[in-house]
């Protein structure tokens, strides 16, 4: 297991964890030696307090995940020891293409991610050189999967579990390239 990791993605109801809430979580190992991507936890959560300003949400507004989903989903408490349990043996190898982001929300609601490590996604940032506002910004996943499969086309769904899959995909073409480390 040493050289594995967790790739996880989540999906909110915003950008602030003190007043926004995790909906979907998804896991994935990633095999640094080989490539293999093995699933490990994809689930939506309802929020207990989860309201009518949160239906307005991104994610509901642009269609990526329908409201009707999170109306009888189990809150993120209901899974919380499944979902410790499957990081502990990975605490330190823990990430996610935008690591700082989703480590805020799982820190917030009482998960151990170990130490922090390298966000894939800022170390990329010269690789990409994808111009922004001020020098060269950090890649979306879909910027990153375009530039490194083009000739696989892929449409990020903001979705949880294959949102992770495709991360762990662009993380280890990174990682293979010498670009990334763990």
């Amino acid at each position: 297991m040493k050289n594995e990791i967790i790739i996880l993605d989540i999906e909110t109801t915003g950008l602030d964890p003190n007043q926004d809430f995790i909906l979907e979580l998804g896991m994935v190992e990633l095999n640094l030696d080989n490539g293999g991507i093995t699933e490990l936890f994809n689930q939506v959560f309802k929020d207990p307090y989860l309201t009518a300003r949160h239906h307005k949400s991104w994610i509901f507004e642009n269609g990526f995940m329908d409201i009707e989903e999170i109306r009888t989903a189990f809150p993120l408490s209901e899974y919380f020891d499944e979902i410790q349990s499957i990081m502990n043996p990975y605490k330190g190898r823990i990430t996610a293409w935008n690591r700082d982001f989703d480590s805020k929300f799982l820190i917030k609601s009482g998960f151990d991610l170990g130490a922090d490590i390298l966000c894939p996604m800022k170390q990329s940032v010269d690789f990409f050189k994808i111009e922004g506002n001020y020098g060269y910004k950090w890649a979306k996943a879909q910027e990153a999967w375009d530039i490194l499969f083009p000739e696989t086309p892929k449409i990020e769904k903001h979705r949880g579990l294959d949102d992770s899959k495709m991360e762990a995909a662009i993380i280890y073409e990174l990682y293979k390239r010498g670009v990334i480390q763990f």
